[in-house]
């Protein structure tokens, strides 16, 4: 047994030793089924079913009881990214929220996650957590998890697909208002142009009177006044 209780003072995951099949046996073994438990606990569980079920499980160290903290937080991280202090100081088993804070800070200077420590606010906001091991009663509860997060994925998609066809569609609408707008400029210009040529055929002024300067007006009719 001293093999696991090496591995529980470790960073080896727990879950490795417990899908060994030499330990694996030691569930059906009377006298080594509560190592078993207790490597189940480490792998899966936290501070509080460690706690409802000391008296049938191994002593455990100050170390031990430390790195088990550790994993209640990254459980407890992995299921609420609000991690209010209340709860923190119950599930660690915290006298203090000193200690409950320390407990934090050297789990991330572990890097088991990373987040924001609020103390006016009394909570943890989390952005990051490394996973754990997972029971085989909850692959189910995580693909019902992952399937609805795919689902919801495919309807942003479907949204940012549609955002996407109307902007399209209204970029070719004014792209076409454009070209309508420049066609019609067009037509206005060489429309002025036909008739300013044909008056000045005529004997007439290029320009509208009333467009022209005073200055212009008055050398287009003194023009006028000399005209034959």
């Amino acid at each position: 047994m001293e093999f696991c209780l090496i591995a529980l003072k470790t960073a080896v995951s727990e879950a490795d030793i417990v899908a060994a099949p030499p330990i694996a046996k030691l569930a059906e073994s009377q006298e080594f089924s509560a190592y078993w438990n207790l490597l189940q606990l480490f792998s899966f569980g936290t501070l509080s079913e460690y706690r409802a079920a000391s008296a049938q499980l191994p002593e455990l160290s100050e170390q031990q009881i430390e790195k088990l903290k550790h994993l209640t937080l990254v459980s407890l991280a992995s299921d609420f990214k609000i991690l209010e202090y209340d709860l923190l100081l119950k599930e660690l088993d915290c006298q203090s929220e000193q200690q409950m804070e320390d407990l934090v800070i050297e789990a991330t200077y572990r890097k088991l996650l990373s987040g924001k420590l609020d103390q006016q606010r009394r909570l943890i906001e989390v952005d990051y957590v490394i996973g754990r091991d997972v029971r085989r009663e909850d692959l189910q509860k995580i693909f019902n998890s992952l399937n609805y997060w795919s689902l919801v994925c495919e309807d942003v998609l479907a949204d940012i697909s549609k955002s996407i066809e109307l902007a399209n569609s209204s970029v070719l609408t004014k792209r076409k208002e454009e070209r309508e707008f420049a066609n019609a400029l067009q037509e206005v210009r060489a429309s002025q142009f036909a008739s300013s040529k044909a008056r000045k055929s005529g004997g007439e002024s290029v320009f509208e009177p009333q467009y022209a300067s005073s200055e212009y007006q008055r050398e287009d009719i003194r023009t006028r006044g000399r005209a034959p």
